[in-house]
């Protein structure tokens, strides 16, 4: 969801326990959680732009795990904000959502696939929002107004549960995920191609990368 919010100035804003900071900076990535997304907490379903430090969430693994860090910046360069190239609409269902949402373009997802696990041994792995574009009717859309995004922080890094069954990766302050496998931009394209075709094509992909030819996925 696209949050409607009065033209400000403010770029940036980190949230602590006791003290919210502005950063003129803009952040590495356009990432982070678009405010309206709900995400699974300890005291239910909140809207993202609604979480504090100190509030405990929902992880992929099965644990709750206490918010450290809640950082905002704003996108929207004719309403003050930082310049954004569209975000991305998911259908209600496309990636087991429970209804539309907005994603920003650099925001890491996790992917739950059985061609992820043939193809790479893991049934999960990490891509960037835009490499779905085109997949279950994801489209890029340019945003209207100014659009909030939220990066939340954890101890370690995590992935959230978002509009019931999207999984969005949280980092623990590097870019790259340490634990969970991440597919660079032209991999995960790969993927999500193969995703959508017969399974004959999928042995074939899966024969060609066990005879070690090109690289992970040149097989798509």
């Amino acid at each position: 969801m696209l949050i409607e919010t009065p033209n400000t100035d403010l770029k940036t804003a980190t949230a602590t326990n006791m003290i919210t900071t502005a950063v003129d900076a803009k952040p590495q990535r356009d990432a982070g959680l678009i405010a309206g997304t709900m995400v699974e907490t300890a005291a239910g379903w909140r809207r993202v732009e609604l979480l504090r430090v100190g509030d405990r969430v929902h992880t992929y693994d099965g644990g709750l795990r206490q918010l450290r860090r809640v950082e905002r910046a704003y996108y929207g360069a004719e309403n003050g904000g930082y310049e954004l190239d569209g975000v991305l609409h998911v259908p209600g269902g496309a990636l087991d959502n429970c209804e539309d949402l907005f994603v920003m373009p650099e925001q890491m997802l996790m992917i739950e696939s059985q061609v992820a696990a043939e193809l790479l041994g893991t049934p999960a792995v990490l891509v960037q929002a835009s490499a779905l574009d085109g997949f279950c009717g994801i489209t890029r859309r340019q945003p209207e107004g100014l659009v909030e995004a939220i990066t939340l922080g954890f101890d370690d890094e995590e992935v959230v549960f978002a509009n019931s069954g999207l999984l969005a990766h949280c980092a623990s302050g590097a870019s790259e995920s340490g634990f969970f496998t991440t597919l660079d931009h032209e991999q995960a394209k790969a993927l999500v191609y193969l995703m959508g075709k017969k399974r004959t094509v999928l042995d074939q992909a899966i024969t060609t990368l066990k005879r070690n030819e090109p690289t992970l996925l040149d097989a798509a």
